[in-house]
C-alpha cells in the first residue's frame, strides 16, 4: 500500500482520499480540513492542486465521467457481443470501485435530472451512442430523445437501476459474510439478465419462471389493483411537511425546525409526538411503506403465477405512488442510498421487502436466474419492486401524461420478463 501511494502524485492521492468519504452510498460531505488530515498534508497543500472545493468536486466528477466514457464506448454498437462486453466491463468497474458507484448514487439521489448532465458530458467526450442520430425521431440530440422518447427513457432506467441494484447486492452480501467474494462471471450473469430478462434466464421447471399471460388478463390485473381514492387514508400532515423538507434539503439537511416551519408551528410542538428527528423520520416513512406493503400483500393473493405477481406488484406500486406523490423523492433517496434503519425498530423502512403471502410459496434459495450463487427469492423480488419506484423517481418533473406513464409501466414489465434485447 505504501509503495503504491508513493507512486501516485499528490493530486491523485487527494482525489483518491476525497472518494474515500463515499465508502457508504449515503453521501456525507467533507471539509477541506478533514480531507487534508486524511491525506496527511496541510490544507494549503490541497489548494496548491485545487483552487477550491468546487474545483475538487469537478475533478471527482471528471474522473467518474472519464471512466464511464471508456466503458460505454461500445454501447449502441450493432454487434450485441460488443454491447454485452461493454456492460460487463462497466459492472466490473463499479464492483472494483465502490466509491465511484456511490458517487453516482449520491449525485442522482440529491441532484434532479443528474442523468441529463451525464449525457451532456458524454456528448462532450464524443461517445458514439449519445451522438448517433435517432432512427425513430430523426433527432441527433440524445438528451432530447432521452427526455421525449419513453422507450429510451425506460430502457435507461431499467438498465441503470439493474446495474446499481445487483452491484450493491453482492457488495452487501460480501460485507455481511453471505459471500466470500464476488462470484465468478457475476457481471456476465447480470448482463444476461438485463438482455434476456427473467424468461430468458430461467427454465419452465424453475420456481421463478414467468408464464405467459394474455393482454386481457394483464388489463384485468391492472384494473384489480386500482385504488379507490375515497377509501385511501389521508396523508399525515407531518409526513407531508417531512416530504417537502427532504425534497428541499435531503435527509442530512432535515431538522425539526425546518419541518416545523413547513407546518407553520413551533418546533417544541413536534416533540409532543416524537422524541427526536430520527424517530420522526423512521416512524413517518415506516408507516407509509407499511401501507404500501399491505396493499401489495393483499393484491398479490390474486396472482396465479409469477408473471401475474410481477404485474400486480408493479400495478400496486404505480397506483400507490400516484396517490402519494410526496413520497416519491423520499423513496428515491432510500432506493439510491439503501439507507438502513435499525431492524429492532418496528417502523423500519426495510419492511418494503418483507414477504407477501404469495412470496411464501418460493423455496428458501433459488439458483435461476443464475447470479453465481444460491440466493433468497427476495433478492429478485426486491429488484422487481425497485424498478417502478426508480421509474417514477426519474420521471418526476418530466410531466409525463397518464398515458405515457402507463406506456412506461408496460415497457418496464416487458423488460423484467424479456430483457432489453427481448420481444
Amino acid at each position: 500500500m505504501a509503495e503504491n501511494k508513493n507512486l501516485k502524485s499528490t493530486k491523485e492521492l487527494i482525489l483518491d482520499t476525497a472518494f474515500s468519504f463515499l465508502e457508504e452510498p449515503g453521501y456525507s460531505s467533507f471539509s477541506m480540513n478533514e480531507l487534508a488530515a486524511k491525506v496527511g498534508v496541510t490544507k494549503p497543500a490541497i489548494y496548491r492542486h485545487f483552487n477550491g472545493k468546487d474545483a475538487l468536486l469537478d475533478a471527482m466528477e471528471d474522473r467518474v465521467i472519464d471512466n464511464l466514457s471508456f466503458y460505454l464506448k461500445d454501447i449502441g454498437n450493432e454487434k450485441l457481443e460488443l454491447v454485452e462486453k461493454s456492460l460487463k466491463n462497466l459492472i466490473e468497474y463499479f464492483i472494483e470501485n465502490p466509491t465511484h458507484i456511490n458517487y453516482l448514487i449520491a449525485q442522482m439521489s440529491s441532484n434532479p435530472n443528474y442523468e441529463e448532465k451525464i449525457f451532456s458530458k458524454l456528448y462532450e467526450r464524443k461517445i458514439p451512442f449519445v451522438m448517433e442520430k435517432m432512427r425513430v425521431s430523426g433527432n441527433s440530440d440524445y438528451l432530447y430523445n432521452f427526455k421525449n422518447d419513453i422507450e429510451i427513457f425506460v430502457r435507461h432506467v431499467f438498465s441503470g437501476m439493474t446495474i446499481f441494484f445487483f452491484v450493491k447486492v453482492q457488495e452487501r452480501l460480501r460485507l455481511d459474510g453471505g459471500l466470500n467474494a464476488t462470484p465468478e462471471n457475476f457481471a456476465e450473469k447480470i448482463v444476461r439478465l438485463m438482455i434476456s430478462g427473467i424468461r430468458g434466464t430461467t427454465k419452465d421447471s424453475d420456481a421463478l419462471y414467468p408464464e405467459e399471460i394474455s393482454k386481457e388478463r394483464q388489463k384485468e390485473l391492472i384494473k384489480f389493483c386500482k385504488i379507490d381514492a375515497k377509501t385511501f387514508p389521508e396523508e399525515n400532515r407531518i409526513f407531508t411537511a417531512l416530504a417537502k423538507t427532504i425534497e428541499k434539503y435531503k435527509i442530512p439537511g432535515v431538522t425539526v425546525e425546518r419541518i416545523a416551519n413547513e407546518l407553520g408551528m413551533a418546533k417544541s410542538s413536534l416533540y409532543e409526538y416524537f422524541d427526536n428527528k430520527n424517530q420522526m423520520i423512521r416512524t413517518l416513512i415506516g408507516k407509509e411503506l407499511n401501507l404500501l406493503q399491505t396493499i401489495v400483500n393483499e393484491n398479490s393473493v390474486e396472482a396465479k403465477n409469477f408473471t401475474e405477481y410481477i404485474v400486480i406488484v408493479l400495478s400496486s406500486e404505480l397506483e400507490y405512488f400516484m396517490k402519494r406523490p410526496s413520497i416519491i423523492p423520499i423513496c428515491g433517496w432510500l432506493l439510491m442510498t439503501r439507507e438502513n434503519f435499525s431492524k429492532e425498530n418496528p417502523e423500519n423502512c426495510e419492511n418494503e421487502f418483507e414477504f407477501s403471502p404469495w412470496e411464501s410459496r418460493f423455496p428458501d434459495r433459488v439458483t435461476a436466474p443464475d447470479l453465481g450463487f444460491p440466493y433468497k427469492p427476495e433478492v429478485l423480488t426486491g429488484w422487481i419492486k425497485c424498478l417502478p419506484i426508480s421509474f417514477l423517481v426519474e420521471a418526476k418533473g418530466k410531466n409525463l401524461t397518464e398515458e405515457k406513464r402507463m406506456e412506461g409501466f408496460m415497457l418496464m414489465i416487458n423488460y423484467i420478463l424479456n430483457g432489453i434485447g427481448g420481444k
